[in-house]
């Protein structure tokens, strides 16, 4: 079977003043430049007859209804299944706002279109420079660890690994590293008022500056409970600068490392898909229950609180919070993708890949669209009510959804996803 890759990349353009999402909400930060560039890269995998295409972004999520729409475009130009075309996100915080999100940012309309048309040239570029590779993968330990479990400091379990795929061509130069691992973009902080890629964007500059490949391709993995460690808490902007280094540098050593022994050939076909729409387990809460979320949040955060009490306005007028997200799977023979809606806890990826039947099996954290966090059934169990005299990590991934007007999640959310993923029937 021979099997063909493509892969490509454009820089973004992101105008002056465009509101950059992350660190909270209203936090007014309209960038005042860029630091370092952002992104959209594009890889396409065929076998001549079906074909599979990831869309990676430099940004903090996808949204659905943009890679919805997307996803119909991109199939209908280039004969492509719609089920075999995936959106993610790379989780920086210093990007600009793409989905619906009340504070976070607002979304700048002139930065969409051009991200649109960016992802529609990138993509034909990729598949205009399809060409045979050979496939050789690993895993390289993380010697040092630069995050922490923000939700449970005690077990602090993180990613202890990179996934990696090298696409080597014919004469041996590497067309492209694809590279996976959950750590959140938050190595700056609020004060940050310009574009960055964050920490991820830094890997993938050191490994086109070592020659590691031509084009690096970062996957973001399952890390909705995973920070960078700041070697400094409360450090200046010009500190974050050396956190920057030391994540990015840190990074790529233990990769380049664990990428030594050159790995073992895989194969990348055959190429198949599954894609399927699912109402995700949440509570359904009446105004009258609303409201009292809101009076217990009032002072431990009281933006929240407001968005409680405009739910419940919502509800009082027939408002519908169902959770209605997207689930696919994506296989290239021994490499597969599993795509999490929303930021999965790091065990959501780690379950996942060791379940998976496939050799490398990678978790895609923020994939086609925004669903929030999806937290273990521990972390609801540590945070079963509204504490009006404390707030915190683990707390906040399960009670924060209504600054997006959703409602919480069961229990049960982490198997759910996990099991309709896993269950899914690829073709």
């Amino acid at each position: 079977m021979s099997i063909e890759v493509g892969v490509a990349e454009n820089a973004l353009k992101v105008p002056l003043f465009a509101e950059l999402y992350g660190y909270g909400p209203f936090k007014g930060r309209r960038n005042i430049g860029t630091r370092d560039p952002l992104y959209c890269r594009v890889m396409s995998v065929t076998d001549g007859s079906r074909r599979n295409l990831i869309v990676t972004t430099d940004a903090v999520v996808t949204d659905d209804l943009d890679a919805r729409t997307l996803r119909a475009k991109l199939s209908i130009e280039h004969g492509i299944l719609p089920q075999g075309i995936m959106f993610a996100g790379t989780h920086t915080h210093s990007g600009p706002a793409m989905s619906f999100g009340i504070g976070w940012g607002e979304m700048n309309q002139e930065y969409l279109a051009h991200w649109r048309a960016t992802v529609m040239k990138t993509a034909a570029e990729a598949i205009r420079n399809e060409e045979e590779v050979r496939a050789f993968a690993g895993r390289s330990p993380i010697t040092t660890k630069i995050g922490y479990n923000r939700a449970d400091r005690e077990k602090d379990q993180t990613d202890p690994e990179i996934r990696w795929i090298r696409l080597v061509r014919k004469d041996g130069s590497v067309k492209a590293l694809v590279h996976n691992h959950g750590m959140h973009g938050v190595v700056f902080n609020a004060l940050q008022k310009r574009v960055s890629a964050d920490w991820m964007g830094e890997a993938n500059r050191l490994i086109r500056e070592k020659k590691l490949a031509e084009i690096p391709f970062f996957i973001y993995g399952a890390a909705g409970d995973i920070n960078f460690k700041w070697t400094k808490p409360g450090a200046t902007p010009e500190e974050r600068e050396s956190d920057l280094a030391y994540a990015g540098s840190r990074y790529v050593e233990d990769l380049a490392a664990g990428m030594e022994s050159g790995g073992e050939e895989i194969q990348l076909g055959p190429i198949q898909s599954a894609f399927d729409t699912f109402e995700f387990p949440t509570y359904v809460e009446t105004a009258e229950e609303l409201r009292r979320n809101a009076e217990l949040m009032k002072d431990v955060w009281p933006f929240a609180a407001d968005r409680y009490v405009e739910m419940a306005v919502l509800a009082d007028r027939g408002k519908d919070f169902r959770v209605i997200k997207d689930l696919q799977v994506l296989r290239m023979g021994d490499f597969a993708l599993y795509a999490f809606p929303g930021e999965p806890f790091i065990k959501l990826g780690l379950d996942v890949m060791e379940k998976s039947p496939f050799a490398y099996a990678m978790p895609v954290g923020v994939a086609n669209g925004n669903g929030r966090y999806f937290p273990i059934p521990e972390t609801f169990a540590r945070n079963p009510v509204i504490n009006p005299k404390e707030f915190g990590y683990g707390y906040y991934e399960i009670w924060a959804g209504a600054g997006r007007y959703m409602p919480r999640y069961r229990e049960n959310i982490a198997d759910f996803i996990v099991g309709n993923l896993l269950a899914m029937k690829l073709k």
